[in-house]
């Protein structure tokens, strides 16, 4: 009789440099890596947060809020990212990626996708988040981007490797050349998962413990895939136990903030 095989072992994590992304200046509460910032000007990139208004900023399409009051609210962050086409889908937890042209400009929303890539200066590739992780990958020869929404349904779908693939199709570069970053998102310590997402995710409930790290899978997942250790960086932010700068769907809230990921648009193209 055939031995059964050995379930497959667990990626094991690079040293990801933690980063503490700070908030820009201006209306838009948009938490920016200070490191990509400087590294690569011609990049739009970041989180929105909750803001210190009198309303949270949420940016919710798809719940309770009034379409007038989000649709100004996607205008405002529009207009201080300089980017006149946004881009955004109705997110499955799957693995499908959307590739983006350039268009006219508004909010462009797809169907059933949790991924995004791009190189058409002047598009932004947004995905909503409140505890899953905004991954955002920078193939700077092309230059080409690639943004995702991982829950631990898509990172057991493959929605990284899926990401990975469109980006490279479409910059005409390697994994070796990327930078990736994981943004705000829950923390291994306050994200408790049943066997089930142990198992989904390769790991062995008994040895697991009761929580899990995404972002930690996310970074062993980057870097099996040729990202260098050295251009792996992960958030410093806590959805769930953090300040209270970002939305938590497991502490209760509501809302919605905004992985964002964009290439400037050229001089002198109007940003409608």
């Amino acid at each position: 009789m055939a031995e059964a095989a050995a379930p497959p072992r667990p990626l094991a994590p690079p040293a990801a440099r933690p980063v503490c992304e700070v908030r820009a200046p201006g209306p838009v509460p948009l938490y920016i890596h200070p490191d990509w910032a400087g590294r690569f000007p011609w990049l739009v990139q970041g989180t929105t947060g909750r803001g210190d208004g009198p309303e949270p900023f949420d940016l919710r399409l798809f719940g309770g809020l009034s379409a007038g009051t989000v649709l100004e609210r996607w205008r405002a962050l529009r207009g201080a990212t300089g980017c006149a086409r946004a881009v955004h889908a109705r997110q499955v937890h799957g693995a499908r990626i959307l590739v983006h042209e350039a268009g006219p400009p508004g909010l462009f929303i797809g169907e059933g996708a949790d991924g995004h890539v791009t190189r058409a200066p002047g598009v932004l590739l947004t995905v909503s988040v409140a505890d899953c992780v905004p991954v955002s990958l920078v193939a700077p020869r092309a230059p080409a981007i690639a943004l995702l929404h991982a829950g631990w349904r898509g990172v057991a779908a493959g929605v990284l490797e899926a990401g990975a693939e469109a980006l490279a199709r479409l910059a005409g570069s390697g994994p070796a050349e990327w930078w990736l970053h994981l943004g705000p998102a829950i923390c291994g310590r306050c994200y408790e998962v049943g066997a089930e997402v142990h198992r989904a995710l390769g790991l062995e409930p008994e040895r697991a413990g009761p929580t899990v790290d995404l972002r930690e899978r996310l970074a062993a997942r980057a870097h099996a895939l040729g990202i260098p250790e050295a251009h792996i960086s992960v958030s410093a932010h806590c959805t769930r136990c953090g300040p209270g700068a970002f939305f938590s769907h497991r502490a209760g809230a509501a809302g919605r903030q905004l992985g964002i990921l964009g290439l400037r648009p050229e001089p002198g193209v109007a940003d409608g």
